[in-house]
């Protein structure tokens, strides 16, 4: 009896954390800058670098953070990746585009996670910290 008891208090917490959450973070498991109306504050990035100069930035980056890089095409502008979140071991597809606009270089980043409806915002943070850290590279 008591073990069921604490089995329905353990799931009714977990309920109540899920609800919460659903506040905090939207119940979405794909981000692309600029293109993701619930995170509008992620733009693509913009740079008065060259594009290979960015492309290489951007690569480092990628590896820095941890990220498997499965392939990369200079010259298409484009890297692709595997991001592993640290407690469940969940993987997230990662693509980074790197192309000129204007008289600079653009980047642009996707984050979508494999399985699940929601991502409780791993995505966004994911991109604002590869933002954070390539801006700092160049």
């Amino acid at each position: 009896m008591r073990i069921l008891k604490r089995a329905g208090i353990v799931l009714a917490i977990l309920v109540v954390a899920r609800v919460a959450a659903a506040f905090v973070w939207p119940t979405i498991n794909d981000v692309q800058t600029g293109a993701t109306p619930q995170y509008a504050d992620l733009q693509p990035q913009r740079f008065t670098d060259r594009q290979d100069r960015v492309f290489t930035a951007a690569l480092e980056t990628a590896e820095a953070l941890g990220w498997e890089v499965t392939s990369q095409n200079p010259d298409a502008g484009e890297i692709r990746a595997v991001a592993t979140t640290r407690v469940f071991r969940f993987k997230d597809d990662v693509i980074v585009t790197v192309g000129r606009e204007d008289a600079g270089t653009v980047v642009n980043v996707r984050s979508c996670s494999r399985i699940g409806k929601g991502d409780l915002g791993a995505n966004a943070r994911r991109i604002r910290l590869f933002q954070a850290a390539l801006a700092e590279r160049l």
